[in-house]
């Protein structure tokens, strides 16, 4: 069973994945998928940490969800990377993306990300799908139908609140089984956008509520809790929504399993027994790391590798 975590290069998930990767806790089975949006010192700092560990990750080599791509001289390029055999050099299946890009470097180890069907189906009747060592789709019968050779499946259970809705509506919930689906439907592994969901904007945008969003286990039932400032009237005084929300996970937190209270939650209640305000950046940092770890050591105890 193979894990790919899907991380847009924004500061804090560069932030994040830089720190596992110098923790040293991920299996070989966990690959963290970067697709650069940004062109920041982070970016070739983050994949230079997995190359300098000797553990895997993916890099998007076509970008879609940002001006990056477009960016003919990058200040901070990823590239110099690009012949270290721990890279998996990513490609999104797009009606503009040149076959010859997957096809160029066949002592290369790639990946394909397919959202649809159509471009999936002509891909393969172009002979395309024979060179990708994984290939990322949809989890949808049809598609299962149509690919003969093991794939991975993505999908994205992030739930962000649309108009009246807020996350104090849903603080607590089921966020994902996948890798039991993978058994079942045949896929060799599967890929989320963790807790930071699929949508990326490139300035974001204000909240009224400050929400901390932490994953935890439940048996084998990957679950949610969202911690939600009771003040959530305006945009203003972030800092003291995050000591609102805070002190929630600060009560919540003890009460977990050993597994549930890795090193990233603990800092994050850390900051309610200091009274200290980190930045949101941190926080969404934090949450991030949190994942990453939990999942790590999910994973060492039931899909264990020789790593």
């Amino acid at each position: 069973m193979i894990y790919f975590p899907y991380f847009r290069g924004r500061q804090y998930d560069l932030q994040a994945l830089k720190a596992i990767a110098e923790q040293q806790i991920l299996p070989a089975n966990i690959i963290p998928i970067i697709e650069p949006v940004r062109d920041i010192r982070g970016l070739p700092q983050t994949i230079g940490a997995f190359i300098n560990h000797d553990h895997p990750v993916v890099v998007i080599a076509n970008p879609t969800v940002s001006d990056y791509a477009l960016t003919q001289q990058k200040l901070y390029d990823w590239q110099v990377y690009r012949d270290s055999p721990q890279l998996i050099v990513g490609h999104v299946l797009t009606p503009t993306l040149i076959p010859t890009e997957i096809l160029a470097t066949p002592d290369q180890t790639t990946l394909l990300i397919a959202h649809q069907y159509d471009e999936l189906k002509v891909a393969q009747a172009a002979g395309w799908l024979t060179h990708p060592d994984y290939v990322l789709v949809p989890p949808e019968a049809r598609i299962r139908q149509l690919l003969t050779r093991p794939t991975i499946s993505l999908f994205d259970h992030a739930w962000v609140p649309e108009h009246d809705r807020s996350y104090a509506d849903i603080t607590d919930g089921f966020f994902s089984n996948d890798w039991q689906l993978a058994e079942l439907n045949g896929y060799a592994g599967f890929s989320d956008y963790t807790i930071g969901g699929s949508h990326y904007s490139e300035r974001g945008y204000p909240a009224k509520a400050v929400t901390l969003h932490l994953t935890y286990f439940q048996g084998a039932q990957l679950r949610i809790h969202r911690f939600v400032s009771t003040d959530r009237t305006d945009f203003r005084h972030p800092k003291e929504k995050f000591f609102q929300a805070v002190a929630q996970l600060a009560e919540w937190l003890p009460q977990q399993p050993a597994a549930t209270r890795t090193p990233a939650a603990e800092q994050l209640t850390a900051y309610h027994d200091q009274h200290h305000f980190p930045g949101l950046g941190v926080v969404k940092r934090l949450s991030l790391e949190h994942h990453l770890q939990l999942m790590a050591a999910y994973f060492k105890m039931h899909f264990p590798t020789q790593k």
